[in-house]
Formats: C-alpha cells, sequence, structure tokens
C-alpha cells in the first residue's frame, strides 16, 4: 500500500475517520469497512516502522508523536493534509504521510 497513489490512501483513511463517528461508521459499506482497517493498520505500521528505523539507526525521529499515539489519531492528521495538498496526490502514500506526520509532529530541539 505504500507505492499506491496518494488519492488511494484519501479514500481508504476517509473511510477510517469515518469510523470515529458512530452514526456514521453503522452506513459504511463491507468495503468501505475494509478500506478503513487498511488505513488503520498501514499508519499503525508506518509509526512502528519508523521508530524501529530509527533506533536501528540511531537516528532522530523526523517527527515525534505523543505518547500513546495509535494509528486512528493519525486518520484526521493524514486525510487533512491531503486535502489540503491536492497536487501531491499522485505521489506514493508512505511519503505522503510522513509529511503529514513531519507537519503535524516536528520535533523539538
Amino acid at each position: 500500500m505504500g507505492k499506491e497513489p496518494g488519492a488511494r490512501l484519501l479514500t481508504r483513511c476517509e473511510s477510517a475517520r469515518r469510523l470515529a463517528d458512530p452514526g456514521e461508521a453503522s452506513g459504511l459499506s463491507s468495503g468501505q469497512w475494509a478500506e478503513a482497517q487498511t488505513c488503520l493498520a498501514f499508519l499503525e505500521g508506518f509509526v512502528w516502522g519508523h521508530a524501529w528505523a530509527s533506533w536501528r539507526e540511531a537516528k532522530d525521529m523526523w517527527f515525534c508523536l505523543p505518547q500513546g499515539f495509535s494509528g486512528q489519531q493519525g486518520v484526521p492528521i493524514v486525510v487533512d493534509y491531503l486535502q489540503a495538498h491536492p497536487d501531491r496526490l499522485p505521489e506514493d502514500a508512505h511519503l505522503l504521510v510522513f509529511l503529514a506526520f513531519t507537519a503535524a509532529y516536528p520535533c523539538k530541539p
């Protein structure tokens, strides 16, 4: 999924955003529910992968997420970023998640 275009990520994560609202979640089709779960899993994996790579390489993180951060908390960050930057939607999903998290949660020096 990381190499899919941002437009595909936006579709998946818009469904995930609807999961947070019980009224909206009940209206999701089975396909939208699956899309939402794919977005959440991708964001969780991205966060853990970035943290592991930073530890392994003994380098600073590019973004600093709050303690206990979850994929669900990342959904609105990613959706808002993608909606604000429609010109970037053809780019790879993994790059766009990185940019969204870096913009929203920069590490303080």
